[in-house]
């Protein structure tokens, strides 16, 4: 029967047979060819760009700091190595709290917490102080028993469902993480549809207050906006009609570190309300912040995270996301992280929710708890023709260059922009070129540049996707 189908009916036939899993099946159909691509004539201008981080990276880095050569790494599309130096960076995760019979009598401390949690009401900081040291000290050391008490469910399904109940909801991530960002591209258009409507993010530069009249991504707008993925969450937002939000500010460097965190972090969630609840009861906020600036409650060190001054601002529970713990990291990973990877077999962002109660979600306590209500893990990436797979999605395809271009422009940064942008607009899609590697680009017009290691405009070729 197989062979009377045309090739696709047939391919998709043999792959129910054979019982081929989701993601061959995706390497097999985003095997495009030329065809797809029409190339029009192409320019060699031969002048300087913008693009100064691939020189940088050319230069293997001279004289720049490590987290920053993490996202260089993550500009140039580049997540391997990326992922490769916070591995370098970071100190091994150690969880595990231990004391000797000497020192402390784990029980007694246990007995005393326990009563002293009931003298509080929910939510009180005091009560929250005694459940996060509880739940770190009873923090399994046996992880394995830990998730035979939890099922995994899909993240996005999970957080959509929650999100419903909020009015703010709040997911970090890291600045080299381009897998970070485009999950948080996939959330936009479900919370669009649940009545969100404002896009807020740390990455806006506080140059850049007033953001009515952008119609797509460009370098001015921040630091980080040299990244793709970014770049697309804010191309999907303003498809979809979200007003973007800059709430971020500049501080004084020459301030105690815990001055700058508090003036920060409290001025970040004022500036959120007034720009949003403050005029607009109704339209819901996504909050897409950097690293842990979004958290509900901290230990009491002096510091009150943005997520924390939010909530007493706008007298409002917020929907806290993280995503930039459970994520890949060699040999330095969460260990719920690695264990969770040994039992499940997690191909998509997910989470752990108890048996019990479908609404509890898994969150490590070793500093989470109590200001972190959901805790995501993405799968490990596998690189399809040197790409992320979390790149590809729905509405892009993987297409093969040239074997001209391929020849000619090997290690060159290629650059691609929609045709309607200008040289400024942060690329839809980049990566050095190998003999490997394709693009992963929607449908429509756009216009390659390819630039050697010393930012020169080597060759500019318009392309249309059928």
């Amino acid at each position: 029967m197989i062979f009377t189908q045309s090739p696709k009916n047939a391919l998709m036939i043999l792959i129910k047979i054979l019982g081929l899993n989701s993601m061959l099946f995706l390497i097999i159909c985003c095997n495009s060819n030329n065809d797809e691509i029409s190339y029009g004539e192409s320019l060699k201008p031969n002048v300087i760009v913008n693009e100064h981080y691939f020189y940088d990276y050319c230069n293997d880095f001279a004289n720049i700091n490590i987290e920053k050569q993490e996202i260089i790494s993550s500009f140039v599309g580049e997540y391997l190595r990326a992922t490769n130096l916070v591995s370098k960076r970071n100190d091994k995760y150690l969880p595990e709290i231990s004391f000797s019979n000497d020192e402390v009598n784990i029980k007694s401390i246990k007995e005393f917490i326990s009563k002293e949690i009931h003298k509080y009401k929910k939510n009180d900081t005091n009560r929250l102080v005694f459940e996060r040291t509880l739940e770190v000290i009873e923090r399994p050391t046996d992880t394995k028993n830990l998730f035979n008490n939890h099922k995994i469910e899909n993240a996005e399904s999970y957080i959509i469902k929650q999100a419903k109940k909020f009015h703010f909801t709040s997911i970090n991530e890291s600045h080299h993480s381009g897998q970070n960002r485009s999950f948080t591209t996939d959330l936009l258009k479900p919370l669009w549809e649940e009545g969100y409507r404002y896009l807020a993010m740390e990455a806006l530069s506080s140059k850049d207050t007033v953001l009515n009249n952008v119609n797509y991504p460009t370098y001015k707008m921040g630091t980080y906006f040299k990244e793709t993925n970014l770049g697309n969450m804010v191309r999907e937002a303003l498809s979809l009609g979200y007003k973007l939000i800059q709430y971020d500010i500049v501080v004084n460097q020459d301030l105690e570190l815990i001055q700058r965190e508090n003036i920060r972090d409290k001025a970040q969630a004022e500036n959120i309300y007034l720009r949003t609840l403050k005029i607009d009861t109704i339209g819901k906020v996504l909050i897409h912040s950097g690293h842990d600036h979004q958290m509900e409650f901290s230990l009491d060190d002096g510091h009150e995270a943005m997520g924390a001054s939010l909530k007493k601002i706008s007298n409002k529970d917020i929907l806290t996301i993280n995503q930039n713990v459970m994520v890949e990291n060699n040999n330095k990973e969460n260990d719920y992280y690695s264990i969770a990877n040994g039992i499940f077999d997690i191909h998509t962002p997910s989470v752990f929710l108890n048996k019990d109660d479908n609404n509890k979600c898994l969150v490590d306590p070793v500093k989470y708890i109590g200001g972190i209500d959901v805790q995501v893990y993405h799968p490990r990436t596998n690189y399809i023709y040197g790409r992320p797979h979390w790149m590809i999605k729905k509405t892009k395809k993987l297409y093969n260059l040239s074997n001209n271009i391929k020849k000619l422009y090997k290690d060159h940064l290629l650059i691609v922009r929609p045709i309607e942008e200008k040289t400024n607009s942060t690329p839809i899609d980049q990566f050095i070129i190998d003999d490997a590697k394709r693009l992963i680009l929607p449908k429509g017009k756009f216009i390659i540049n390819i630039i050697d290691c010393n930012r020169v405009l080597k060759e500019s070729i318009p392309i249309n996707i059928n």
